[in-house]
Parts: structure tokens; C-alpha cells; sequence
């Protein structure tokens, strides 16, 4: 399948709806940053709209149908595909860092319960609830017990950059990597 008029120069990520085997969602490279919702069995394109002003690493489908998070230099952008007087449309909220420092965003998980997980350049974990971020995940002392490990703070769970996060969905785990 062809997909045209996405975009003017290529794809920075794309990715298959686990809800609709139709839909598949594409994040265009510089210079337009448009993202694309496609039904791409029949190659039509269903929505667009720019993403973004500045370099977009990646798009994913949220557990939730017609729910998307895409994220890039210093943001995470929360999106969902909402039915208005006019037609489908793309509605993109920005996450606010708030008392957090800003940062640039490649890896990010969502949790079941939708909340999502993001790295930063700076090795923290960022828990989103909404559009904001909700708190700093930081690493526990060694040898400390679970219902210790909320006083005994060793600091960053990473040194640097965090870019790949994973859900163990098996045991609850949220395992990071940078």
C-alpha cells in the first residue's frame, strides 16, 4: 500500500491501532511534523494535523480507543480522536512539566490504568495523570525494604538519559533503560 501526502519528506515512527486493524498512525520528519491518522488498507487519509514546531521521535496507540501519545523534543503530546459538530478531528493536549525540569522524551510506557511513564534527559522517571506531570520517580537505597523505600531516597534512577521503557505486565514492573 501507498500512503501519500502524509508528509513532504518521511516517517519519524508509525504505528498499527491495536483497536481498529484499519488504522495506522504516522509521524512525519522535518520540516512539516504532521501527524497522520491513515485507514491504510484502503489508502485514505482520515486525519492530520501538525504535531509539533520542533523534532518528534515517536507515536504510539494508548490502551483506550482512538487515544494517542507521541513525544519528541521537550514534550509528550496527549491526543484523542474526538467525533465534533464538523467531523473526526485530532485534539492534542501538551504535558506541563510544572516543578519538573523540562526535557526532551523518547521513552515512554502507558500503565494500565492509563497514567504514563516517561524518562527525561536527566534520569528521572516522570509519572503523567493527565497532562501533568504527577511526580518524580527516584531510586530507593539498596537493601531496604519496600515500606522503607519511600524514605530512603538514593536519588536518580538513571545517570542520564532515559530512552526505553518496558512494561513486565506478567510481575508489574516497570523496567528503564538509557
Amino acid at each position: 500500500r501507498i500512503l501519500r501526502k502524509g508528509t513532504s519528506r518521511g516517517y519519524a515512527s508509525v504505528a498499527f491501532s491495536p483497536h481498529n486493524k484499519n488504522h495506522l498512525a504516522a509521524l512525519g520528519c522535518a520540516p512539516d511534523y504532521l501527524l497522520s491518522v491513515w485507514d491504510w488498507r484502503n489508502e485514505r487519509l482520515l486525519l492530520k494535523c501538525k504535531a509539533y514546531g520542533q523534532e518528534i521521535y515517536s507515536i504510539r496507540w494508548g490502551q483506550f480507543p482512538g487515544i494517542l501519545t507521541s513525544v519528541g523534543v521537550g514534550h509528550i503530546r496527549f491526543w484523542k480522536m474526538a467525533t465534533t459538530f464538523t467531523g473526526l478531528k485530532l485534539q492534542g493536549d501538551l504535558g506541563k512539566f510544572g516543578a519538573s525540569e523540562l526535557s526532551d522524551i523518547s521513552g515512554f510506557v502507558e500503565l494500565p490504568d492509563g497514567k504514563v511513564v516517561t524518562g527525561s534527559e536527566y534520569g528521572k522517571l516522570l509519572l503523567w495523570e493527565g497532562v501533568f506531570v504527577k511526580v518524580e520517580l527516584m531510586r530507593a537505597k539498596d537493601n531496604v525494604t519496600q515500606a522503607d523505600a519511600g524514605t530512603s531516597i538514593a536519588g536518580c534512577p538513571h545517570a542520564g538519559n532515559i530512552d526505553v521503557i518496558l512494561m513486565d505486565r506478567e510481575n508489574g514492573m516497570v523496567i528503564s533503560g538509557g
